[in-house]
């Protein structure tokens, strides 16, 4: 039987079922997808009067005039835990159902983000009346939304000691300020940086710790971070090579709580709210110029690994719809990295016969938790919607704890709670709602003893058993990331595919870079989950040395008709030397960071020079520059093209090499 009609939400579900022991707070973010346009849902919250349960910044309102108001079906908002529990039916108050019932019509997808520590007052949003003039604009707009962004550093100054940033916003909310159109965090304007800059210049020199202190911009506290590298490659320049045709910038900090939940998947909301807010400051500084609206390019150097891979996740399907809907007015690109998961064994594939009278299809996943992780651990298992033979898949699952217990065949439209519905630490569901691919979540509690959430599942193996009850099947599942990011105190701990098939070295002793198809586990199939729209671009890692992928470089093909990311770009120097070297987060540092992250902001360089230049900048664009600038491009189709895409771009010159030029 098919699943109700009641909203599909896992993540909501897990944490409205444990009643969201494993989050901090009361009210949370989400990214919506509605039966409508944003504006009028937004305008139904205000009229419902529920802003105790539910609240949208007013910028949904009042979308950028580059975009009719029902183009735009995605928005983010804040609800609390009460209002999640109704939208999803787990322990809700028939009272809370009853104020929401207007509203649930309009929603057809809720995807959870992270904790709101603050209720924001929907502060309007600054919208320009003025008709835009037809005149092109001789500059682009990078944006980048990342975390520690060092916006005082002299790689985004000019040579007279002024701010490259238009506009940039801090989304933490400790810093207890309110943005126009949003409500909560920091806005700091060009001038207002500016004034800081001043304000702190001693003697000539810019006492870039001193901005920070007063701008609450704590995270660039270190000496790296990940925000500032890939700033500096996508835009930083030398402050005397800053020319009239350099682009503006504007930078979104994403909040702290984003990059400590490890999994990604918590990630959609605010980066939906940081899009919104680029484009609108955008349409702003258009106005300011004169000019007609101008081209953007905005770097995600963000991922996660589980999701349906086919573009039709909420955020997936959100830049897909933003870009759509621009490119009549203007260029608008994004550029995501392909991941860093190739050799992470969280990815399985493999197909099941059919099933008989005489013989049922029977495979075994092993899930190796590990101990001592603080977040919760998740699994996806996705189906194809239709068989070959246009029949629904027929699956069973079964689940063994690393303590012994089994748990009864789980079919199409049930679930599993372990160890009680009461004391839930685990939790299995099969979603199978007509219209859309099947897939089974799974869910796990910390392992980790903590004193707020007391309650952990046992580290160890967990088997997935599968049985299959129908036609012949193609089955994917990813183990979504759990890691710590870099410069962060340790909380999950990657949990992983564990099968004694799968060859993880070389005879030489190398992590092996092709699939042995004894094993279940593949290295194919590991491109970000984010990463897999129709429109974003997506690019890969190389290394300079021998122009091969890095060894962890995620790799198609993915569910729709891309076979892989679009180009690829230097991330690593060497097998021996890691990374590129590019800013620290204070002027005049240098430090490597590696990952495909290093690797998209080199193409949203590119991107801005072809965006100034007035040429294609689209991800056809891309995929040309690299086919054609590269005379080693890998064949079509080829497995080669799904680890590179179309080509390798590694010019003009690399960024690392610019900085050895200036022995830095």
């Amino acid at each position: 039987m098919d699943d109700d009609d009641r909203l599909i939400a896992p993540y909501v579900e897990w944490a409205a079922a444990t009643d969201f022991r494993y989050l901090e707070g009361n009210w949370f973010r989400v990214l919506l997808e509605l039966n409508g346009s944003a504006a009028s849902f937004a305008g139904a919250v205000t009229d419902a009067r529920i802003a105790d349960l539910v609240r949208v910044p007013s910028i949904y309102r009042t979308p950028s005039r580059e975009f009719d108001r029902e183009d735009m079906t995605f928005c983010m908002a804040i609800m609390t835990q009460d209002a999640l529990k109704a939208f999803v039916d787990i322990g809700a108050r028939d009272q809370i159902v009853a104020r929401l019932r207007t509203l649930s019509p309009l929603i057809r997808r809720i995807e959870l983000g992270t904790p709101a520590l603050t209720q924001f007052e929907p502060s309007p949003a600054e919208v320009s009346t003025e008709p835009l003039l037809s005149v092109p604009s001789q500059k682009a707009i990078v944006a980048i939304i990342d975390d520690g962004l060092a916006f005082a550093h002299e790689r985004f100054r000019s040579a007279n000691t002024k701010t490259r940033f238009k506009y940039f916003w801090n989304q933490d909310e400790s810093t207890g300020s309110s943005t126009a159109g949003f409500g909560w965090g920091l806005e700091l304007t060009q001038c207002q940086i500016n004034d800081h800059l001043e304000d702190c210049n001693h003697c000539g020199i810019v006492d870039e710790d001193e901005v920070y202190r007063r701008t609450s911009q704590n995270l660039v506290a270190r000496r790296a971070s990940h925000g500032t590298h890939v700033m500096d490659v996508a835009c930083g320049l030398d402050m005397n090579d800053v020319g009239d045709d350099s682009p503006y910038l504007i930078g979104v900090q994403l909040p702290k709580w984003v990059t400590q939940e490890t999994s990604g998947a918590l990630l959609t909301p605010v980066v939906h709210a940081a899009i919104a807010y680029i484009l609108n400051r955008a349409d702003l500084i258009a106005a300011e110029d004169d000019t007609a609206p101008l081209p953007i390019v905005i770097n995600l150097s963000y991922g996660s690994i589980a999701g349906p891979h086919d573009g039709s996740g909420p955020l997936e399907a959100a830049l897909d719809q933003w870009i759509a809907a621009r490119q009549l007015v203007a260029p608008l690109s994004i550029v995501l990295p392909a991941g860093n998961n190739y050799l992470s064994r969280c990815h399985a594939s493999f197909r099941m016969a059919a099933w008989t009278k005489t013989h049922t299809p029977v495979q075994q996943l092993n899930w190796r938790v590990q101990p001592d992780d603080k977040a919760s651990s998740f699994v996806e298992i996705w189906l194809p919607k239709l068989l070959q033979d246009g029949t629904r898949p027929n699956l069973a699952i079964r689940i063994e704890t690393p303590t012994g217990e089994y748990s009864p065949p789980i079919k199409r439209g049930e679930e599993w709670r372990w160890p009680s519905h009461n004391d839930l630490r685990f939790r299995a569901r099969y979603y199978h709602r007509a219209g859309r691919r099947p897939w089974i979540k799974l869910a796990m509690a910390p392992t980790s003893e903590m004193t707020s959430h007391p309650r952990t599942a046992p580290s160890g193996t967990w088997k997935i058993i599968i049985e299959n009850h129908g036609s012949a099947i193609d089955v994917e599942a990813w183990v979504q990331r759990g890691d710590t990011p870099f410069g962060h105190p340790l909380w999950g701990r990657q949990s992983r595919f564990d099968d004694p098939n799968y060859v993880r070295f070389d005879l030489a002793g190398r992590p092996k870079q092709q699939d042995d198809l004894s094993s279940v586990i593949r290295r194919r199939g590991t491109q970000n989950a984010l990463a897999t729209g129709k429109h974003v671009t997506v690019i890969g890692g190389i290394r300079l040395s021998d122009r091969t992928a890095s060894e962890y470089s995620g790799s198609g093909p993915i569910q729709t008709p891309l076979t892989g990311p679009d180009a690829s770009a230097i991330a690593d120097d060497s097998v021996a030397l890691h990374g590129v070297l590019a800013a620290g987060t204070r002027s005049g540092s240098t430090v490597a960071l590696r990952g495909t992250s290093v690797g998209a902001p080199q193409v949203t360089r590119r991107i801005s020079e072809q965006m100034t230049k007035r040429l294609p900048s689209d991800r056809v664009a891309v995929q040309l520059l690299a086919r054609n600038g590269d005379p080693n491009a890998p064949l079509p189709g080829s497995p080669l093209e799904e680890r590179l895409g179309k080509g390798r771009i590694a010019g003009p010159e690399p960024v690392s090499a610019d900085f050895r030029r200036k022995g830095a």
